[in-house]
């Protein structure tokens, strides 16, 4: 497998005195030294000094406040221009008038002057909004370090509009004074040492943690996270963690492993003493001592944790060099959305980890999260996913070897089965009604076809009245001819529907009473732009463009949040916007965190429906809640946006009753999501009106006739 290198890291160090503090730092220079030692090495900071700069004078006590800030500027657009991630080190003294500025001091500033210092936050602020930069990592060691930190209002707007990477450790809080560097002596010792247990890569939060401890007599060190992308975790780092557990190697269980293992020991009272058992044989033999002892629980998880380990190996095995990283992104994206709802929540790899260690954690995780019932389900559907992925058959002989030593044969047969039922969901039949004949709204004539994955089967014009009531009418019609067309293939679970910006703001289809129930208790709507569906020529390239966004999306790690930029249209300049647009600033699906007036709306949703493949806003019937929709997506993302019509059926009729009883988080979750409306373009819809062109025009075909 093929490791994804973070990005390139320059480091940009300052360590000055200052004539107006209230005394000089001893060893200043020193221990600027060390940490830049321990942050330009190659196997643990990974980083290299700033381009065309001199790092030396920077680092000489004597650094004046014009310096700090060309230095600053300057590694800012050099970092930029390859890409790079930005560490900053702040050493020396800071002043501060309140908790949300921290001002530097530098060797012409002055005590209670902010004239000649700088301002960290706002520096903070300029390196992550600039274009190209990965992300920021900052330590400041200084006095009142913590009103450094940047705000939250700056870093969710700005150019980039949230799309940061920011982490920062600070030496104490805004309202203390920090002593004798000690934050940047117990960093380069941290960072030398390595920590044992950790990951490969050891963020602010790692370090945090273990000084926190050791200064807290003399100060309390803050440290800060900010991921606003979905790649984030890549970027913001202190170091390489020369004490990791590491990528594990054959027959040698990760860290996840171990820890679950510790816990298994927990309940034996005489359980054996000493390290942990990591390689397969020394798990077999702990096995073999906990039957012995009648430790049931033990023995179990001594048992799975055996089938992890083998289970790894076989899919090293089968796909050989085929396998990578990124594809084992997307296999966790893809778990998360078939197993939505019958899982405790999505499954959220650690910050940093590729390759075989993110291998080993993704098999050990699915056999520790699995039900009882059916212990080796996941494992089972992950070894099944990792041979498509490759474009081999899921009865690989290896494979079913693995199952046949573990007693899997059934649950592999099963997860085969589950997968190519998702498969041929995803790319089975689909009703498509479009209302794209319309000139404003709505149209008298609906264009219907029967979709089998990116073809077009089967296609009738309707004739209907140009209102919204002459097309509900027409409704039971459009099914009836769709239904009796897809009885032999199992019918038609789906409808898609087409319309223009006017229609796809408040219209909400699954309401429509269809015969004797509402649309949405049968069918899974989904509302789709019109405009997509033939590119027009001014759009050129946006289709391709959104399918660049969506595989982006789809082959990078699940974060810790929904991987949404929200955005007030109230407070949205639309020159401004429209500029950012063309520019790029928006990668990821949009969601408006209220609707403010119609037309502002209106005209942001217009300017918006070309660049972003995924659009959130609020319905008009429900009240607007950010940070419940912020933690609703996170919980329902990978299942979207087929969870929407679960989440339409929720708030139309409840629970089903002849169901099984809802988990009450993702229950709660789904009524939160009702009150979003969307309009979800997926790879597969890109498919479907990549050929969509080659289908007669709505008016090209004679009306299907009615019955009386």
């Amino acid at each position: 497998m093929r490791l994804r290198r973070p990005p390139e890291r320059h480091l940009l160090l300052i360590a000055t005195q200052s004539d107006g503090a209230t005394g000089p730092l001893d060893d200043l220079e020193s221990a600027a030294e060390d940490l830049f030692a321990v942050l330009t090495d190659e196997e643990v900071g990974g980083c290299i000094p700033s381009p065309g700069l001199d790092d030396k004078h920077l680092r000489s006590g004597r650094v004046r406040r014009q310096e700090i800030d060309t230095a600053v500027r300057t590694a800012v657009e050099s970092a930029g221009a390859v890409g790079a991630t930005l560490v900053f080190a702040f050493l020396g003294h800071g002043q501060s008038h309140d908790p949300t500025t921290l001002w530097y001091m530098a060797a012409d500033s002055k005590d209670q002057e902010s004239l000649h210092c700088v301002n960290i936050g706002e520096m903070i602020h300029l390196a992550a909004d600039h274009p190209g930069v990965a992300g920021v990592v900052a330590l400041i060691d200084t006095c009142h370090a913590a009103a450094g930190t940047p705000s939250v209002d700056g870093l969710v707007g700005g150019f980039r509009n949230g799309t940061k990477q920011v982490a920062l450790l600070a030496a104490c809080s805004a309202e203390e004074q920090a002593f004798k560097l000690l934050l940047s002596r117990q960093v380069t010792a941290r960072l030398s040492e390595g920590m044992a247990g950790r990951g490969e890569y050891l963020g602010v939060a790692d370090i945090h943690g273990t000084v926190e401890g050791e200064l807290a007599v003399h100060q309390a060190p803050r440290a800060f996270d900010y991921y606003g992308g979905t790649d984030a975790a890549r970027s913001v780092w202190l170091g390489r963690n020369r004490s990791r557990s590491g990528p594990p190697s054959n027959g040698c269980l990760g860290p996840l492993g171990i820890e679950a293992l510790g816990r298994a020991l927990g309940d034996w009272p005489e359980a054996p003493t000493g390290p942990l058992p990591r390689t397969r044989q020394e798990l077999a033999a702990l096995a073999e001592r906990a039957a012995a002892a009648g430790i049931e629980w033990t023995r179990s998880a001594c048992t799975d944790l055996l089938v992890a380990l083998d289970a790894v190996t076989a899919v090293v095995e089968v796909t050989g060099a085929g396998l990578t990283t990124r594809h084992l992104h997307r296999m966790v994206n893809e778990f998360n959305r078939q197993w939505s709802g019958r899982t405790t929540g999505p499954v959220q790899p650690p910050a940093g980890l590729s390759d075989r260690a993110l291998l080993s954690h993704l098999l050990e995780d699915a056999v520790l999260r699995a039900p009882a019932a059916a212990p080796y389900s996941m494992l089972a559907w992950y070894l099944v996913a990792a041979a498509h992925a490759c474009g081999l058959e899921p009865h690989h002989e290896r494979i079913l070897r693995w199952a046949r030593v573990a007693g899997a044969e059934m649950a592999l047969n099963d997860a085969a089965a589950q997968y190519a039922e998702h498969t041929a969901r995803d790319a089975g039949r689909r009703l498509v009604i479009s209302l794209d004949a319309a000139l404003v709204d709505w149209p008298d004539v609906l264009s219907v076809c029967l979709r089998d994955s990116a073809d077009c089967v089967a296609h009738r014009n309707f004739d209907c009245r140009p209102d919204r009531a002459g097309v509900e009418g027409e409704l039971p019609e459009v099914l009836e001819w769709a239904e009796e067309l897809a009885s032999e293939t199992g019918g038609i679970r789906a409808v898609d529907f087409v319309v223009t910006a006017p229609v796809l703001l408040d219209w909400h289809p699954e309401e429509t009473v269809v015969g004797i129930r509402c649309l949405g208790v049968d069918y899974e709507v989904t509302l789709r732009w019109a405009g997509r569906l033939v590119e027009p020529g001014h759009f050129r390239g946006m289709n391709r463009q959104a399918r660049r966004q969506l595989e982006a999306l789809d082959g990078s790690p699940f974060g810790p949040v929904a991987p949404v930029d929200w955005m007030d249209p109230a407070a949205t300049t639309l020159d401004r916007l429209r500029t950012d647009l063309r520019r790029g600033q928006y990668r990821r699906p949009i969601g408006l965190t209220n609707r403010g007036a119609p037309t502002v709306l209106r005209e942001v949703v217009d300017i918006l429906l070309p660049h972003a493949p995924i659009l959130l806003w609020p319905r008009t019937d429900h009240p607007s809640s950010e940070e419940e929709w912020h933690w609703c997506l996170t919980h329902l993302w990978a299942g979207l946006p087929a969870r929407f019509s679960d989440a339409y059926r929720r708030a139309l009729g409840g629970p089903d009753p002849f169901g099984d009883p809802p988990d009450p988080v993702t229950d709660a979750h789904l009524l939160r999501l009702a009150a979003l409306s969307t309009a979800w373009h997926d790879l597969p819809w890109l498919d479907f009106c990549a050929g969509y062109h080659r289908h007669p025009a709505p008016r090209a075909v004679v009306p299907a006739p009615r019955s009386t």
